[in-house]
């Protein structure tokens, strides 16, 4: 049985290339988002803070969950609750925290819904130990095995499935604070009596706003502005009388 608790070989994990390298691309997406998408709770103290800890912290929440659920060490029903404690922690302790003290405009139920996908995520990326040429090695190594038991074959596809799973519920939760707050934003702006070629020119400046065409309906018109990247959750109601807005309502699916 593997040592549950933070060693010296899990610190040299984390300075793996690779995983540094990773944690870099996922930083810098956490920064651009910081510095151009304007939402109230997210800034570059909060993504700093935030994305450190997870580096820090998933990869040991989610090895803990997978030991303790594979070998039962004693307390493991204890081990499982203290890996999802300091996840909390992470995705819900230090923002509020954070933005009590900076006083900033809280997104406690989004931030609770996209942090938790992306922690889990990040774990369960930087779970693996080894180097890519130690995974490399272990996939071809695998590939050459000549035979393998039913048994064996069920594992190898459950986990394929489990991975795809997190991916997409990862980045569909992922996208989660950014559209539901340009899609809000974008709807508050539509003033009434806009002609409806205005609000359709400045959706389309927005990077991913798709548009549906103008349908008739009982003598009133109607289109939706909405961003397939977050699966159609949130969307616009655009009504008009064909020529200029009438009402125009933000929809939250979720």
């Amino acid at each position: 049985m593997q040592n549950l608790l933070p060693d010296r070989s899990y610190v040299a994990e984390l300075r793996r290339p690779w995983k540094l390298v990773s944690f870099a691309v996922g930083m810098a997406w956490l920064l651009f988002g910081a510095l151009n998408y304007g939402i109230s709770d997210w800034d570059v103290g909060i993504s700093l803070l935030m994305g450190g800890l997870t580096y820090l912290c998933a990869p040991w929440s989610i090895r803990v969950i997978l030991l303790s659920l594979r070998f039962r060490p004693k307390y493991w029903p204890l081990w499982i609750g203290s890996a999802l404690a300091v996840a909390l922690f992470v995705i819900d302790g230090v923002y509020y925290l954070y933005h009590t003290v900076a006083g900033n405009q809280m997104l406690r139920r989004e931030n609770l819904y996209a942090s938790s996908a992306l922690y889990f995520l990040a774990g369960a990326i930087w779970v693996y130990q080894g180097s890519l040429r130690d995974f490399v090695t272990a996939f071809r190594a695998l590939r050459s095995v000549p035979r393998i038991t039913g048994a064996r074959y069920k594992i190898k596809i459950r986990w394929i499935l489990y991975y795809l799973l997190i991916l997409v519920i990862g980045g569909s939760f992922a996208v989660y604070p950014i559209d539901h707050y340009r899609i809000n934003k974008f709807c508050g702006s539509i003033a009434m009596n806009e002609s409806i070629e205005s609000v359709r020119l400045r959706a389309l400046e927005h990077p991913g706003f798709r548009i549906t065409g103008n349908y008739e309906r009982e003598g009133t018109y109607s289109f939706i502005i909405h961003c397939p990247w977050s699966f159609g959750r949130f969307t616009c109601l655009v009504e008009n009388d064909g020529k200029a807005v009438t009402k125009a309502t933000f929809n939250d699916s979720d």
